[in-house]
């Protein structure tokens, strides 16, 4: 009858628990229903309203069982106490401490001098913050209990006075296990000073645990820590870093001085100090998971991410699912060239959020960094159109097209008809698609098709300069020098100082043999607004050799090419400089130079008929 009964009322032990549990769900927010607010707020209330009376049910049915085990003998309570026990044991376990003590109550009715029962009914009153009847506990054990479960008791009994107020109480009785109790108890002076700082009395706090380090030698570097955590708490700084040290001096394993000290370097911008102290840290705790953060946090930060790898791996190990530490690992791999990892990091990572864009677009980045350009085409057309990486997205897609289609003619058809679809998409993305298209064609020498659709986007908002610049050049391929002209002139109106369009002029002029003297008060011009830029010091150049000055020609375009050591035209016009001042050998070499540099067919033949001339003409040995 007695197990019946039992267990009955602890099924309803855990419908409290269950209640209990309902009640702390999360009341979502639905800005736009406010009944269904108040409507879940009631509900909750009376979940609530449910568990009280379901506890006051236990209560009761406890009660009854318990005063009726008393009359039935020592063999029925005992039975009944171990029962109840170990339900309540099973209780604390799930941490479920109001269920716990309110069964532990009732087993204390059976064994009320059981010290254990009594000190494990104690500690779930104060988990549960029942610290009135908590303290009445304490209370008991104080004047029934031996002298070790005493201490323990005073040391939470303090705690209680502290947590209901009355800090007097509470200092007074942590006062009296610090200088009554032998061997001195470090939690007790620790908990003493922490009450002191809670009351404002920050010297009395400092003296506590400078008393304590002359007693108790063996815990001189909390004590240590805790007096630099008081200063710590009140921002001087100066002060927490010296007890701080002092702390690791004595104990180089204090991870809470590591850690505090560790936040004054860096709140100061000490970051090399922070780094230095992490990594000795480490050395003897190397899997401590705060400090390896802090550690891994400093060295991507200030890029050092070949010396990171081994640390933020370690972290990564700790913590498989943290998905921010992948991230950051997989970035780390792509820094350091080790572009299978990255790819495998990111595709775990896709695996569990496979619609993130970010996620998407980094992969399919790698993938087009590793010339796998289809499979770059696949990641980044998974992105969605309602994505900020939408954009982007799509002009990657078409670079990679480009590129197959340059490579190969039969890849053209599916190049253009992405153009095409994509640029219904957004007038934005169909202008830089057509950008793209545009110097496709030219490469291909079709200048016509590259031309117009230059030419139809000469009213868009994004319409720049710039683009007007790459126009004026295919004019200027296409030999429709007036064209060229009128668009630069135009430019040189609204800004006259832009260099770029006063070289494109100059050099365009120089070419053509015309108007020799604007061409070289252009170019000069622009050297004089744009010194370092190479291509305008090598139009400069270009200009005296044109007019037989190599000496100056010869000056100009090798400053041009200490400035642009890898073009094509320069390393040229140096080898064609040489040519000129008889030098063949300094000629060669320059040629050669260019050579490496060609990527297109015609220059390269260019260049080679060059060096075949060189190698025709038989000149004597230089003197």
């Amino acid at each position: 009858m007695f197990k019946i009964f039992i267990k009955n009322s602890l099924c309803t032990v855990a419908l409290v628990t269950l209640v209990g549990c309902a009640t702390t769900s999360s009341v979502k927010d639905d800005s736009d229903s406010k009944t269904n607010v108040e409507s879940q707020l009631s509900n909750t209330i009376t979940d609530i309203e449910k568990a009280r009376r379901a506890q006051e049910f236990v209560d009761q049915s406890l009660s009854e069982i318990v005063e009726e085990a008393k009359t039935k003998g020592e063999v029925t309570v005992n039975f009944i106490a171990s029962d109840l026990f170990l339900k309540a044991a099973d209780a604390s376990l799930s941490g479920d401490s109001v269920s716990a003590s309110l069964i532990l109550k009732h087993v204390v009715e059976l064994k009320p001098k059981d010290i254990y029962l009594r000190k494990k009914y104690a500690v779930e009153l104060i988990k549960s913050s029942q610290l009135e009847d908590g303290k009445k506990e304490l209370e008991y054990l104080i004047k029934h209990a031996d002298k070790e479960i005493k201490v323990k008791a005073k040391l939470l009994l303090a705690g209680v006075y502290g947590a209901l107020g009355s800090s007097k109480k509470s200092i007074q009785l942590y006062r009296q296990l610090v200088y009554k109790t032998k061997p001195i108890l470090s939690e007790a002076c620790i908990y003493l000073s922490k009450a002191y700082v809670d009351a404002k009395k920050f010297k009395k706090a400092v003296g506590t645990l400078s008393y304590c380090s002359k007693k108790d030698r063996e815990n001189r570097s909390e004590y240590a820590f805790h007096k630099g955590k008081i200063y710590f708490e009140k921002s001087d700084y100066k002060n927490a870093k010296k007890y701080f040290n002092n702390s690791l001096k004595l104990d180089p394993t204090n991870q809470q001085s590591t850690i505090l000290l560790g936040m004054i370097y860096e709140q100061e911008g000490n970051f090399e100090s922070a780094k230095i102290l992490y990594h000795k840290f480490l050395k003897y705790d190397s899997n401590n998971y705060t400090a390896l953060g802090k550690y891994v946090n400093l060295l991507f930060s200030d890029g050092e991410y070949k010396k990171v790898v081994p640390y933020l791996e370690k972290l990564l190990a700790l913590d498989p699912e943290n998905l921010n530490l992948k991230v950051r690992l997989g970035v780390i791999y792509t820094e350091t060239d080790r572009i299978e990892d990255a790819k495998g990091i990111f595709k775990e990572i896709l695996s569990v959020i496979p619609d993130s864009d970010k996620v998407l677009y980094y992969l399919a980045s790698l993938y087009q960094k590793s010339n796998e350009g289809d499979l770059a085409v696949t990641y980044f057309s998974r992105i969605k159109e309602d994505s900020s990486l939408f954009h982007e997205s799509n002009i990657q897609i078409a670079n990679i097209l480009n590129t197959y289609a340059q490579k190969d003619r039969s890849q053209e058809k599916r190049f253009v008809e992405f153009v095409k679809e994509r640029s219904l998409t957004s007038k934005e993305l169909r202008f830089e698609l057509e950008v793209i298209l545009a110097g496709y064609y030219e490469n291909r020498k079709d200048l016509g098709r590259a031309i117009a659709l230059m030419e139809s986007q000469v009213e868009h908002d994004s319409y720049t300069d710039g683009h007007a610049y790459y126009l004026a050049s295919l004019y200027e391929k296409d030999k429709a020098f007036t064209k060229a002209e009128k668009i630069m002139l135009d430019i040189l109106k609204r800004d006259p100082n832009n260099s770029h369009a006063l070289n494109f002029l100059g050099y365009t002029y120089l070419e053509q043999g015309v108007h020799m003297d604007k061409a070289y008060a252009y170019i000069k011009r622009a050297v004089q607004l744009n010194p370092q830029d190479g291509y305008i010091r090598d139009s400069l150049g270009w200009y005296y050799y044109k007019t037989g000055e190599y000496q100056k020609a010869y000056r100009e375009i090798k400053k041009a090419f200490a400035l642009v050591s890898d073009d094509v035209v320069i390393a040229k016009h140096l080898g064609l400089i040489y040519t000129s001042l008889k030098k063949p050998e300094k000629a060669r070499q320059y040629y050669v130079e260019a050579l490496k540099n060609c990527t297109k067919v015609n220059e390269r033949e260019e260049i080679l008929n060059y060096i075949e001339k060189l190698d025709s003409v038989r000149l004597p040995a230089s003197r």
